[in-house]
């Protein structure tokens, strides 16, 4: 097989709240036009970021959204609306980018790929709701919890597990560096790429050299 038609495979975590902020959607936006428009920022960052890497590959890309989808035992508004979305979304267009196709799959981060089914809710579709609940120290303000540590923990896992297929890690939180830096240490320059995608480079104090792909 030719190089140009290779197949790189590849599963994308994505902070979806910090992709919702950086989407910039019209404000009131409700929740599956804030879906729509968040996933396709979401698509041609990705596009952009894999064929700035490799534009001799063709990807096939799976994506993992991890974000505060249940108040309680209740699924929220943004978890309802992006079941909507994706049944409607035009995925062979999504990336922009003709060698890069995204995987018509919804994939909530709440339903962790490796725990144990004794874990599992069969009526929620999760492993861990209660992600979303009113901040301890301010009941006004809702804070999201358990998502950071649930990309953290996936994608480890999944560095360990497929050593051959392509991590991108897309969000803005310094507490995500970390689990990119382990599961780069565990390939040791072997197997297939890490790739942490985010527009903040602020900081002396992490080195994010042939790591850091910005979204634009």
């Amino acid at each position: 097989m030719s190089q140009s038609l290779r197949i790189t495979t590849v599963t994308a975590f994505i902070d979806w709240n910090s992709q919702i902020h950086a989407a910039r959607a019209a404000p009131g936006a409700s929740p599956v036009a804030l879906g729509y428009h968040t996933l396709r920022y979401v698509g041609r960052t990705i596009g952009r970021v894999l064929t700035g890497v490799d534009n001799t590959a063709r990807f096939d890309v799976t994506l993992r959204l991890y974000h505060g989808w249940y108040r309680g035992f209740e699924a929220t508004p943004r978890r309802k609306a992006m079941t909507e979305v994706f049944a409607a979304a035009d995925f062979v267009s999504l990336s922009s980018q003709a060698n890069v196709v995204i995987r018509s799959v919804l994939n909530f981060g709440d339903a962790l790929s490796s725990a144990t089914a004794a874990r599992y809710f069969p009526r929620l579709g999760c492993h861990i709701p209660n992600t979303v609940r009113k901040d301890i120290n301010n009941k006004d303000e809702i804070e999201e919890k358990m998502v950071d540590t649930a990309i953290a923990s996936e994608f480890v896992d999944l560095a360990h597990r497929e050593p051959d297929r392509w991590l991108m890690l897309v969000g803005e939180d310094d507490d995500l560096v970390p689990p990119t830096y382990v599961a780069e240490g565990i390939r040791g320059g072997r197997g297939g790429k890490v790739i942490l995608v985010r527009s903040r480079n602020d900081t002396p104090f992490l080195k994010l050299d042939q790591l850091r792909y910005t979204p634009s």
